[in-house]
């Protein structure tokens, strides 16, 4: 029976398809919606609960941030059977995205390391066209606002991402300038290398994510939004990782 060597998980303990969550304490709340959760061991910091949701057995794993160790989770995931994966929680967003927003990568463009590895095929690389139209129909189901579009991937949050200092208004005022010219909806850490993973291992994959970070003013989402906004974005993942 084969065992993954990061997660520590075999193949009898975990599902067809998988929810990739960063925050680990995106598992207890995730968990709450399921029937029967049942938390596996974790090793090196990966949280995974396993459990029922629409009479369907779903895993969910928390990775932490970024590319490398998400494509490992993924990737290890996909060796034990999994054959649908949604990464789920929060991006940058640009217009017409507004905060609140539930954004659904159709495709994506890498500024990061990993992809490369994977995939050298056409840019950007696309999400799974039914799993996108499966995520919208459901948003829209249950009267939410959801965007699809091209997602940016970095590894450098700091640098590429969000400023924190003089020298990095410079980096990512040119970057910036840069997406809202390519029509980019969202930037995240993730999304361009899982998806890169997902076309070389044949399997399905897609991002939904809350918009919490305006990408040009840098403002961030206020707290009970945030929380209360989570909780939708679960029901929406469960609902169409979980729909035939």
């Amino acid at each position: 029976m084969k065992t993954a060597w990061y997660l520590g998980h075999s193949e009898n303990q975990i599902s067809d398809r998988a929810i990739l969550v960063g925050d680990p304490d995106r598992i207890d709340r995730i968990a709450e919606l399921l029937a029967e959760p049942k938390f596996l061991p974790p090793k090196r910091g990966l949280r995974t609960v396993v459990g029922n949701y629409n009479n369907t057995e779903v895993t969910v794993v928390a990775f932490g941030m970024g590319s490398p160790i998400a494509t490992i989770v993924l990737h290890e995931l996909a060796d034990l059977g999994t054959k649908i994966f949604l990464r789920i929680g929060t991006a940058m967003h640009f217009p017409p995205a507004v905060p609140g927003n539930y954004l659904i990568s159709e495709n994506a463009v890498s500024f990061e390391g990993t992809s490369s590895s994977y995939y050298d095929g056409k840019i950007p690389v696309d999400a799974d066209k039914n799993f996108v139209k499966k995520l919208m129909k459901t948003a829209d189901k249950l009267n939410q606002k959801a965007l699809s579009g091209t997602f940016a991937t970095f590894d450098a949050f700091y640098r590429d991402m969000f400023s924190m200092d003089e020298d990095g208004k410079t980096r990512v005022s040119k970057i910036r300038k840069k997406l809202i010219n390519d029509a980019v909806l969202a930037t995240d850490m993730e999304t361009s290398a899982l998806l890169a993973a997902a076309k070389a291992l044949k399997v399905d994959a897609a991002t939904l994510c809350l918009g919490t970070v305006c990408g040009i003013s840098q403002k961030k989402l206020d707290a009970i939004s945030l929380k209360n906004l989570e909780k939708v974005m679960f029901e929406i993942a469960l609902k169409a990782i979980t729909s035939d």
